[in-house]
């Protein structure tokens, strides 16, 4: 679609222009922020730019997260960069499917992250106490406790067994292929390597488990999952059950998080200390809202839509800021003030940090309840379970960086 012409010029009326020729420089520069600063300086809340020279319209709210979220309406292959996707999904994944297919294998990714997270909720309220101790009397970044601790459970949880040797292995493999996704150059390099050598781990994983015909553990299951009516090839069940197990230890950030919130908000930390479930859960889902997790989704239109009063066609590439619709003043009383208490009345699905729309068929993230599930669990230890101090820190989190983290890494030492 070109801009040159006056008659294209119309088209593009209902949407305001981001100025400048390409905005890549200032999406690395501003990080959480890019969209945050474009709506401000445009005075509306979406925008048309480009990024690595290709037209694209950023957008967050109400509207733009339901045009977003409408069922198989934005494809995701060619939505993000190869970077990313290489080290977060991968080819042959579910993420990377659509249309019937996709359905299908995300459904057997629901079916193990809703309906079986009860068990992986309670084998990390098992890893937790065990790895606090064997951090005890040191400090320590609470991401590095919390990956280990959620490494321990999400193997338990699947049935698979490993020595300690490879539980650290994993644990810093699954944290690196987050950690490094925004990366570029050497840094992304060395993630995609520890991501082949855990693809390999977990070839070996899916062909034991074949070949012991294993069908009743997660794992198992998985492995044996057919496709179409015939199996999955064994790298793609290997991919897909790092796609279980990666974003169980993203969640990670999550808990570095949650502790920052206690310290910050003592007033909440002793209502959860209380044991209110109410406060505890509202606490979960306020976390999940309004902490920098993961900045934006992309998509592909793969019909024609309409957005902010502008029609476009399909192929048009979209990207729905995710931060900045948490931080919605649209949406959000006061949004950039932490508060669980609003969701006494706010509904936990307006929260979009895991991806709008509905879990099967659009672009959310199957493991979303199961993050707010162990997200509580960890409240309730953090307030009432093995003792930990914060040392003096710099507890500043800036929005450039991304993923997004406090400047010292949330440094706790257990047993103090």
């Amino acid at each position: 679609m070109s801009r040159t012409s006056e008659p294209a010029r119309a088209r593009w009326a209902g949407i305001p222009d981001l100025p400048g020729p390409d905005a890549t420089w200032r999406l690395a520069r501003d990080g959480y922020a890019f969209g945050l600063r474009g709506y401000r300086q445009v005075g509306a809340d979406a925008f048309h730019t480009r990024l690595m020279g290709r037209e694209v319209v950023v957008a967050r709210g109400a509207e733009a997260a339901h045009v977003f979220g409408q069922p198989d309406a934005f494809e995701r292959r060619g939505a993000i960069p190869r970077s990313v996707v290489h080290l977060l999904q991968d080819d042959g994944s579910v993420q990377q499917l659509e249309g019937q297919r996709h359905a299908s294998r995300k459904r057997i990714m629901l079916d193990l992250a809703q309906e079986e997270r009860a068990g992986l909720v309670d084998a990390f309220r098992d890893a937790w106490p065990q790895v606090a101790a064997e951090y005890a009397h040191r400090p320590v970044p609470v991401r590095e406790v919390a990956s280990l601790a959620l490494t321990r459970a999400a193997l338990a949880w699947a049935g698979i067994a490993v020595d300690s040797a490879r539980e650290q292995a994993l644990s810093g493999d699954f944290d690196a292929m987050v950690s490094r996704a925004g990366a570029i150059g050497p840094l992304n390099w060395v993630a995609r390597a520890r991501r082949q050598r855990t693809e390999a781990w977990a070839t070996e994983v899916v062909q034991d488990l074949r070949a012991r015909g294993d069908r009743a553990s997660v794992a198992g299951g998985l492995a044996h999952h057919e496709d179409e009516g015939r199996p999955l090839d064994e790298r793609t069940a290997a991919i897909e059950l790092l796609n279980l197990l990666r974003p169980t230890v993203a969640v990670a950030r999550f808990i570095a998080f949650a502790v920052h919130a206690l310290r910050m908000h003592p007033d909440w930390a002793s209502q959860i200390r209380g044991g209110e479930p109410a406060a505890t859960r509202w606490a979960a889902d306020e976390i999940r809202r309004f902490y920098p997790f993961f900045p934006m989704v992309g998509g592909i239109a793969s019909e024609p839509f309409g957005l902010h009063g502008e029609w476009f066609e399909d192929g048009q590439w979209m990207l729905l800021d995710l931060y900045g619709t948490d931080h919605s003043p649209e949406l959000w009383e006061r949004p950039d003030v932490f508060n669980p208490g609003r969701f006494a009345t706010a509904s936990p699905l307006s929260v979009v940090a895991q991806g709008v729309g509905d879990h099967l068929a659009a672009h959310r993230c199957p493991g979303e309840l199961a993050t707010t599930d162990l997200l509580v669990a960890t409240l309730e230890m953090l307030t009432q379970g093995p003792a930990y101090a914060v040392p003096e820190q710099d507890l500043r989190i800036s929005l450039r960086r991304m993923p997004a983290e406090p400047e010292d890494g949330m440094i706790v030492v257990f047993g103090a």
